[in-house]
């Protein structure tokens, strides 16, 4: 009897905090709910370039020029966070790999040049590892797409650069000497931008696959604004000689973006 009786006694004080345990975890489970999260990851083939913003540098010495564009690559993890059924806040961690190829020419007296760079080649290869930031808008389910569009930026930092190059230059003697390079690292501080800012929008279509995966498509287009992408004139190359000699060479505040053509998965 006192046994039987201990054991309701037992029951009783508990039944409370079971059932307020039970409460809390359901509050805890409306507060946050999963279903507002999202991950994936994708692949991207890229078409980069370096453009300058200017015909002449600031000093009128150098005349830079776009001289082609590079295939690129990206990769990373995508995260998204809906706070209303079409509307997410996007973001997640990619590495970006770009490059491009920018000439500069001399614009003064080549005749009585000296210590100072003539014309220049340069190939870059650069790799950001990067976290975007974005607004993402998509429509409800039409033929059994959901199509969005995004707007964002970007932040990246520079994790690797190298360079082809082919750059003539008169020593102090007035002499041409040439110097070149195959996919050196750049050395000189802040010779690359050590963090690059990327505005970027795409558009694409999203289509569901089951319950909890989605495949991905997007075209996006990132364009860097800030800061400079390249700075010459602190360049280093050939057993450390500084190719900016006694007029530093600059390539007329280059910027560096790409397209890029993305296929993902959400899971």
């Amino acid at each position: 009897m006192k046994k039987a009786l201990w054991s309701v006694l037992t029951a009783s004080l508990l039944l409370p905090t079971v059932a307020s345990f039970g409460q809390e975890s359901t509050a805890l489970q409306q507060t946050v709910d999963s279903k507002k999260f999202r991950f994936g990851v994708y692949i991207a083939p890229t078409m980069a370039w370096m453009k300058p913003t200017t015909d002449k540098t600031d000093d009128g010495r150098y005349a830079p020029t776009n001289e082609g564009s590079k295939v690129g690559f990206q990769y990373g993890l995508m995260a998204e966070y809906h706070f209303a059924e079409n509307y997410a806040f996007v973001t997640g961690l990619q590495v970006n790999m770009a490059g491009g190829k920018i000439g500069t020419e001399f614009l003064g007296d080549k005749s009585t040049a000296k210590n100072v760079v003539g014309n220049s080649l340069i190939n870059y290869r650069l790799n950001y590892l990067e976290i975007p930031v974005a607004l993402k808008l998509r429509t409800d389910l039409i033929s059994g797409f959901r199509f969005f569009g995004q707007l964002g930026l970007t932040t990246g930092f520079n994790i690797a650069k190298k360079a082809t190059y082919d750059i003539s230059y008169y020593n102090n003697g007035g002499n041409l000497t040439t110097l070149t390079g195959e996919n050196e690292k750049i050395k000189g501080t802040l010779a690359i931008a050590p963090v690059m800012f990327t505005m970027n929008i795409g558009a694409g279509a999203e289509y569901p696959l089951n319950d909890k995966l989605a495949a991905y498509f997007g075209i996006f287009f990132n364009n860097g604004f800030a800061p400079d992408a390249t700075n010459p004139a602190k360049y280093k190359m050939l057993n450390d000689l500084d190719i900016s000699g006694g007029t530093a060479l600059k390539d007329g505040n280059t910027r560096l973006n790409n397209f890029a053509i993305r296929l993902g998965l959400f899971f």
